[in-house]
């Protein structure tokens, strides 16, 4: 049963109405034939359906005390009319009505109408929620998060709007998301984006160089997977800024190939002991004897207290992180020992560079 109320200036139709509600086993929770009254009665009534009449006293018609009902009150309204000009039911429509019908009223019909407003009405506030849901979600995502349909951008989250160096969504919204693509990276961004939308899958993580609203570059790791935005199906890109760890890779590799570069016998080892890089210097200290791959210990004869000490995790007891080794060789030279630790403390790598006298 249907709490449903009325909004018509006639009280013969009205009397109608309620004889049909009654027969389809509905209740009839009242009337008015103004606008304004409308609006007072269903907030107090809070009826499941609103029969709309379009031409009503007042300063308010049926359309514009409809869309008031809906914005305030969230509730379906079925518009009753004899009207059937162009412009009414054009207005009618972009009103987001659930149903117009033309009197005089079938009973059977009126009764599928209310069924059909009152369940599309109650999975319309379903799908409302899920996406409020949503929007509070990817709001406060400690991910820049860009929501992407036909190629324009739909929403984005505040780092989102950090990534694009913004403060106003409205710079961003409703531009084609390419407009922020490099030419560098065009191709591949269009290629990944565009094969994306066809198929049913995530996208994998890959680099682009991206522009800001302003036109500055940076970095970005992009992946997405599909969503329902607006009852829309649509993308949902992560955009993430690496620009500073792309400059750090740039810094060590610098650094790595500077080391490698100096004159003096530089080593690389991992925890093992396994030698995984050395320079020309190293090689000639072996006298070019081919140690890469091979545990350092193998070429050592004497002084291993520091490689004791990285096996049972006692690094930091080093002093200075100087070592003196002793190599079958015969050489015995000072380095400075530098320890690579993972988060949870473990050894990533050892580099050792030969002491400078």
């Amino acid at each position: 049963m249907r709490k449903v109320f009325v909004v018509e200036d006639d009280r013969f139709i009205t009397a109608i109405f309620t004889m049909f509600l009654r027969d389809l086993g509905h209740e009839f929770v009242g009337r008015t034939g103004s606008g304004k009254e409308a609006l007072e009665k269903c907030r107090e009534l809070r009826p499941d359906v609103v029969l709309m009449d379009i031409h009503l006293e007042g300063d308010l018609d049926g359309i514009q005390t409809a869309e008031m009902l809906k914005r305030e009150l969230e509730v379906p309204i079925i518009y009753i009319s004899s009207d059937t000009s162009s412009q009414v039911i054009e207005r009618a429509i972009v009103s987001n009505s659930y149903g117009y019908l033309v009197k005089p009223i079938n009973k059977k019909e009126l009764g599928i109408s209310i069924d059909l407003a009152y369940y599309k009405h109650k999975v319309d506030l379903e799908q409302k929620q899920r996406e409020q849901s949503y929007r509070e979600f990817i709001s406060d995502s400690p991910m820049p998060i860009v929501v992407v349909r036909n190629g324009n951008v739909m929403y984005l989250n505040r780092l989102g709007l950090d990534v694009f160096k913004t403060h106003y969504i409205e710079d961003v919204i409703s531009t084609p998301i390419k407009n922020y693509v490099h030419e560098d990276s065009y191709e591949e961004f269009c290629e990944v984006i565009d094969s994306f939308v066809s198929a049913d899958k995530r996208i994998q993580p890959f680099l682009a160089k991206m522009k800001t609203v302003h036109g500055d570059l940076y970095w970005a790791e992009i992946t997405g997977s599909k969503v329902n935005f607006n009852n829309q199906q649509s993308l949902q890109l992560i955009i993430r800024d690496v620009s500073q760890d792309k400059l750090n890779e740039k810094k060590v590799l610098a650094q790595n190939n500077a080391l490698f570069e100096i004159n003096k016998p530089y080593f690389v080892l991992n925890a093992a002991m396994d030698v995984i890089q050395l320079n020309q210097n190293a090689r000639e200290l072996l006298k070019g004897e081919d140690i890469l791959g091979n545990n350092i210990t193998n070429y050592i004869t004497s002084n291993l207290d520091w490689i004791d000490l990285l096996k049972d995790k006692s690094y930091q007891c080093l002093d200075k992180h100087e070592v003196e080794i002793s190599f079958l060789n015969q050489e015995t030279k000072k380095f400075n020992l530098h320890i690579v630790c993972s988060i949870s403390g473990n050894i990533a790598e050892i580099l050792l560079v030969e002491k400078c006298l």
